[in-house]
């Protein structure tokens, strides 16, 4: 026979276990019934009388249980404290994602490569551009590319390294601000979709060819 107790919120067996005060006695379908609702994500409490019941899982943290209807509900104040956290948490998920877009390397079509925007990829365009002043806009410099291949480069082609890096942290930097900007005025911040306007990175493009 099963038992129920509501204080220790468990299950015990009549001759394994001692079985508690107060406890309630269960069917085996009822036993049943509750240990697969459980293990299907569902959680065991007792209701008002003791009795053990199935319910849909917290949602939060901030979510506390109606005894009477047996519902998670969440104050005014929980859910404005809830909502603050939650778009602090997609903020820097997208602050995450600009920086890996910003620094995951640009594809530059005059010169068909791929080229390193990161901290060291544009500490070497700020060097030519260096060189290219002191040295006159006639010389050409080789530039390693993403791939670490030696792309040597003109004056032309290296305005045009320039400003695709340029335009990919600008592009980057106003779609982050976008879409905090949308998450602020979204009642559902978990639901918000911000996944559109990013650019694609090097290791994306290496992944879409190996599939």
């Amino acid at each position: 026979m099963y038992f129920y107790d509501k204080k220790t919120n468990g299950f015990y067996i009549a001759g394994l276990h001692e079985i508690p005060n107060g406890s309630i006695e269960l069917t085996d379908e009822t036993y049943r019934t509750l240990l697969n609702g459980q293990s299907s994500g569902k959680q065991i409490l007792a209701n008002k009388q003791g009795v053990p019941v199935l319910i849909e899982p917290q949602p939060s943290d901030a979510h506390e249980l109606n005894l009477d209807t047996l519902r998670w509900t969440i104050s005014k104040e929980k859910q404005a404290e809830l909502l603050i956290k939650q778009r602090a948490e997609i903020r820097a998920q997208i602050n995450a994602k600009r920086d890996e877009c910003v620094n995951g390397g640009v594809f530059v079509p005059e010169i068909n490569k791929w080229v390193d925007t990161d901290d060291k990829g544009r500490s070497t365009l700020v060097e030519i551009k260096a060189d290219f002043d002191l040295n006159g806009k006639n010389n050409t410099y080789t530039l390693i590319c993403a791939d670490n291949t030696a792309q040597v480069i003109h004056f032309e082609e290296f305005k045009a390294v320039w400003n695709a890096v340029k335009t990919l942290k600008e592009k980057m930097y106003e779609n982050a601000y976008m879409h905090k900007v949308l998450l602020e005025q979204s009642e559902n911040p978990t639901d918000y979709n911000w996944s559109t306007g990013w650019s694609k990175t090097y290791q994306e493009h290496l992944n879409e060819q190996q599939a």
